[in-house]
């Protein structure tokens, strides 16, 4: 191997002089021209005492009324006390995120663009917990609201968020209970007002997968219809009054919910979800004593819960009813039966905070439905974590072996 000897030199003074002047200079110009690298907006906004997410999945049959709910939210805009963000997705386009600013064009978004995302999946739940974490690092507040603004079926086949072009992917409840807890860890605090504007998700079983992550749940044990809530009038109100409490607000939500639809079958409740837990285990016992009942004909059970308050989707009934059915028929002959009802019906009324309904098609409405199959079972009811502490799946399993015969 050749090896090359270096001929040292002597540093020059001058040079390492003109050199150390130099990179000073560049540095002193840079700070001066680029300063600190830039935030989103509101980033820098003194803490807000409420920050509204919401969730708008448009990426579907329903983008004409997400574009319209949009303007509508337009109508009051954000203000220093309220901030107003809004992921949209649409059939027509990419999603967008918004800061919604007042505005009073029906037929153009004018509202501040904070970014452009492309085509994504608004039925993917990691999508979801990606906006709460940038409302959350952009514009906090002392209180959270966060809304599900799509199609909705309970717990059955796409559960809440569709997306028609990802595949129609949608957000399963285990994956919307998951992704909530990962939401109340960014926030290091639950989520004040948890809103669905979709149908048929007000049921026991989506309250309790969201027990730990929420404090208040407002949603619809029917169908809603296309036009979805009032956001002009309920943000109105918050943005008036925004020292207002989640329980005030819960309450103006289902209130002008209620008032656009008074020709139509419509309820909407408001659920606190720290109280479930003495509820789920009444839900429980009914269960076992239903399993151990050997004096009433299974047939007794069945057409109870047929008899029972009943909604769009048919598996779906009220739990107020049924147990009040229960508790007062005189063919149910277990004494342990009757009871767990009555429990039911006791603790029931302390976790539905507030039910408006409005039509005879559910006037028999208390706020929060339970699957009781009528035409076929579904077995994504064993993911959920509430048939996992009541078992309630053993009891329609039985049921409907019977229905069957």
């Amino acid at each position: 191997m050749n090896t090359h000897i270096q001929k040292t030199r002597k540093p020059n003074i001058y040079y390492w002089f003109i050199v150390v002047f130099a990179l000073l200079f560049l540095a002193f110009i840079l700070n001066g021209c680029i300063g600190p690298v830039s935030q989103l907006p509101g980033y820098e906004k003194t803490k807000a005492h409420w920050t509204v997410m919401i969730f708008l999945n448009g990426d579907n049959d329903l983008d004409n009324q997400a574009i319209a709910d949009l303007h509508s939210m337009e109508i009051v805009g954000s203000s220093d006390k309220v901030n107003i963000l809004v992921q949209h997705d649409s059939l027509q386009g990419p999603a967008i995120r918004y800061f919604v600013e007042k505005d009073s064009d029906p037929l153009k978004m004018n509202s501040k663009v904070l970014q452009h995302l492309g085509e994504i999946n608004m039925g993917d739940a990691n999508n979801l917990v990606d906006f709460i974490r940038f409302c959350a690092q952009n514009y906090p507040a002392d209180k959270y609201v966060l809304i599900l603004w799509n199609h909705g079926s309970g717990f059955k086949g796409k559960n809440i968020s569709f997306d028609q072009t990802s595949n129609n992917d949608s957000i399963t409840i285990p994956e919307l209970g998951q992704a909530l807890l990962r939401a109340k860890s960014i926030l290091s605090k639950p989520i004040n007002l948890l809103g669905m504007d979709a149908c048929l998700m007000a049921m026991i079983e989506v309250a309790y997968e969201v027990r730990e992550s929420s404090n208040l749940m407002v949603a619809s044990q029917e169908s809603v219809p296309g036009d979805g809530w009032d956001y002009a009038t309920f943000l109105e109100s918050l943005v008036t009054n925004p020292t207002m409490n989640e329980n005030q607000l819960a309450y103006i939500i289902a209130d002008s919910f209620m008032s656009q639809f008074p020709l139509q079958d419509v309820n909407i409740s408001v659920t606190d979800l720290n109280q479930l837990e003495e509820l789920t285990t009444s839900i429980g016992q009914l269960s076992k004593a239903i399993l151990s009942d050997n004096q009433t004909s299974p047939q007794i059970y069945i057409e109870v819960g047929d008899t029972s308050q009943y909604y769009s989707d048919y598996d779906f009934i009220d739990l107020g009813d049924f147990s009040q059915l229960l508790a007062t028929n005189s063919r149910v002959r277990s004494s342990e039966v009757k009871s767990a009802a009555f429990t039911i019906n006791t603790f029931l009324s302390r976790v539905v905070l507030y039910n408006r309904i409005h039509g005879s098609g559910v006037e028999n409405s208390h706020g929060l439905s339970i699957y009781f199959p009528y035409k076929s079972y579904n077995p994504q009811y064993e993911l959920l974590a509430f048939n996992r502490e009541t078992f309630w799946n053993q009891v329609v399993l039985k049921l409907f072996a019977f229905r069957k015969k």
